[in-house]
């Protein structure tokens, strides 16, 4: 069943590799500064995990973007450079916290301190030195950096804070990665990522995703073709798109099954993904 699918290449272009490790670094270093001001500013614990999550997003939105502009068909590779440019980031925002934190001005009781400037020469001076960076932290977690129901957060349970932060930052955008554009189709041959194509209208629901596969696979698309009314109305079908390119001699096509089921009174819908970029010929649908 496996060569009924799409597989990447595996390629790695050159400047693919060198571009999205030079621009992802330098990025996660700017979206620390973005974080790191935001966590300052905004200085409410809870929301600071939507925070951390977005810069987690943030890198992944980055890198992903480089992937698909320098043509990365290595999936593997791709969650490498992630992970590196991910622990740069991680790194890039302590250095820049213990900065403005040895030039803060004010008190420490949990709160936000009242007063910090940037100093370029003291955040170069932590970021090439990680030991300077091990003994801030060490000091910090000491007094606390913040409070939660008027009682500081310091010791061990700061230690907990501050893992969980490192798993948000480095785990969100690896899981991305493995959805991210170096597992959607391109043709080696237009030398481009396939254009999406959604089928209109609603075909038959899929109960056998093997069988299914298998009649797609041998070119008999009556099942494709014979699409469910629009007009009507039907609780239990499925939905269509085909990547294409201009001259390549395969597509590739997903199928979702949709399901409407009751929730306490309520009619909610459920997506499936049944069968992702099965390869047919040229110009099947």
């Amino acid at each position: 069943m496996e060569n009924l699918y799409y597989k990447p290449s595996g390629k790695v272009p050159a400047f693919a590799l060198i571009g999205s490790l030079v621009l992802g670094i330098v990025g996660s270093i700017i979206l620390a500064i973005v974080y790191i001001a935001l966590q300052w500013f905004i200085p409410i614990v809870y929301f600071n995990v939507f925070i951390t999550l977005g810069f987690g997003a943030g890198l992944f939105y980055l890198l992903n973007f480089c992937f698909k502009q320098w043509k990365l068909r290595n999936k593997g590779v791709a969650i490498i450079i992630t992970l590196i440019v991910a622990i740069v980031g991680f790194y890039a925002q302590w250095a820049l916290f213990v900065s403005l934190m040895y030039n803060a001005e004010g008190t420490m009781g949990g709160d936000t301190w009242v007063k910090s400037s940037f100093s370029l020469e003291g955040f170069k001076a932590f970021f090439m030195h990680p030991s300077f960076i091990w003994e801030a932290l060490q000091g910090l977690n000491e007094v606390g950096t913040f409070s939660l129901k008027k009682s500081t957060v310091s010791g061990g349970m700061l230690w907990a804070v501050w893992g969980i932060e490192m798993a948000i930052i480095l785990i969100t955008p690896i899981i991305m990665a493995f959805r991210g554009i170096t597992i959607y189709p391109f043709s080696e041959k237009d030398e481009i990522w396939m254009n999406k194509r959604i089928l209109p209208g609603r075909l038959k629901f899929v109960e056998d995703k093997d069988a299914t596969a298998n009649t797609l696979a041998n070119h008999d698309f009556a099942y494709v073709y014979d699409h469910l009314s629009d007009e009507e109305e039907h609780f239990s079908f499925a939905t269509a798109e085909v990547y294409e390119s201009d001259t390549d001699d395969h597509q590739y096509l997903t199928i979702y099954n949709h399901q409407f089921v009751e929730k306490k009174g309520k009619m909610e819908e459920k997506k499936d993904e049944v069968i992702e970029f099965l390869r047919i010929n040229r110009n099947s649908l």
